[in-house]
């Protein structure tokens, strides 16, 4: 192992632990658990209980272990799994050992549980659980408070497992709005420099083609001046919906800035990528009309090419995009692997369609 592999990535952390609900929680818990029950230790060696106090120090250094392992790899969801096995096997540990205080700490297991790992890990976790210290009879001194046992445990599982769905369900809108733009509701610059790290690391890795398409309305502006900004966000607003239309599932829709969006096309070879652009021009371009104005676009192509990262490979499309503004509009241009692009002819477009219709 060498030594670059052995640090803590602190930037890393730092970067997740603001972005990963779950890895802030296994960090939190894992340092609050540690020190607590450290405390504990403590106490035992303190006062001659050695045996007790080496248990809780086993504890603490399993916990310390799960931790260093999610703070190296970064591993949210195996690192959840660690430590939610772990907090069982040490309730279970405790309350053989200590006896009915350990079901003390089964409460805070049952509900932690639910926040270090998923729900279904943390449902059957909890089960087991319950069953083992349900098993363990001597624990409860009446028929009556072991029934008050299960079912308060059931209780809490069950609010646990509802409070982490509300919360993840939250959590994937808090995504959602963090990565699309609200009027057009494509995808923000922010998941779109995401997806295309994302398409040219699986281009590395299995070569397979992606095709970046650069869009922007041809004279947008006179919209905005003529018939007022409503009229152009009812415009951008139309636009998207009539694009995403076309799309594949699997293609990505983003709005780059103002009146410029990308579309992202996967697997496509450069034939493909051609007439797949060629179509969503024929059936999007000179389709909606505002006013006296019929929305048309023009486009530049770029196939990502080996060893091209994401602002070179958006570089190529725009300079495809401005000599095909340059050579008049409602056209595309396909850029070459170099910075050349060659001309795709399109017919110029004469039907005006009402805004929405086909």
């Amino acid at each position: 192992m060498t030594e670059s592999s052995r640090r803590i990535d602190w930037s890393r952390v730092r970067k997740q632990f603001r972005e990963d609900y779950q890895f802030s929680m296994i960090v939190l818990f894992g340092l609050l658990a540690s020190l607590v029950v450290t405390g504990f230790v403590i106490y035992r060696y303190a006062f001659g209980f050695y045996f007790g106090g080496t248990v809780n120090l086993m504890i603490v250094i399993s916990m310390l272990l799960v931790l260093v392992y999610a703070l190296k790899s970064g591993r949210t969801r195996r690192a959840g799994i660690f430590f939610c096995a772990a907090t069982v096997v040490a309730c279970i540990a405790s309350t053989a050992m200590f006896g009915r205080t350990g079901i003390l700490w089964g409460y805070v297991v049952l509900w932690v549980n639910f926040l270090l790992t998923s729900r279904r890990f943390a449902l059957v976790a909890n089960l087991i659980l319950t069953t083992v210290l349900i098993i363990e009879t001597s624990l409860f001194e009446s028929t009556l408070e072991g029934v008050t046992y299960v079912v308060t445990a059931l209780l809490v599982t069950t609010f646990a497992w509802i409070f982490a769905h509300r919360l993840a369900s939250y959590q994937d809108q808090l995504e959602l709005l963090a990565l699309q733009d609200p009027l057009t509701f494509a995808g923000n610059r922010r998941m779109m420099r995401r997806d295309l790290n994302a398409a040219i690391a699986r281009h590395r890795r299995t070569g397979r083609p992606f095709t970046l398409v650069l869009l922007d309305l041809d004279f947008f502006k006179r919209i905005n001046d003529e018939q007022g900004h409503e009229a152009g966000d009812e415009a951008l607003q139309s636009f998207a919906d009539a694009v995403r239309a076309t799309l594949r599932a699997e293609d990505g829709f983003y709005r780059f800035g103002g009146e410029e969006f990308v579309v992202l096309l996967e697997g496509d070879d450069a034939d493909s990528a051609r007439r797949a652009v060629e179509r969503l021009h024929a059936r999007v371009s000179g389709r909606l009309a505002f006013g006296g104005e019929v929305l048309r676009f023009s486009a530049g192509v770029a196939m990502l090419q080996p060893g091209e990262d994401w602002p070179a490979w958006v570089s190529r499309a725009d300079r495809a995009l401005y000599r095909a503004k340059q050579a008049g509009r409602d056209r595309i241009e396909v850029a070459d692997a170099g910075d050349g692009v060659r001309p795709v002819p399109i017919s110029p477009k004469t039907d005006r369609l009402n805004l929405g219709s086909e």
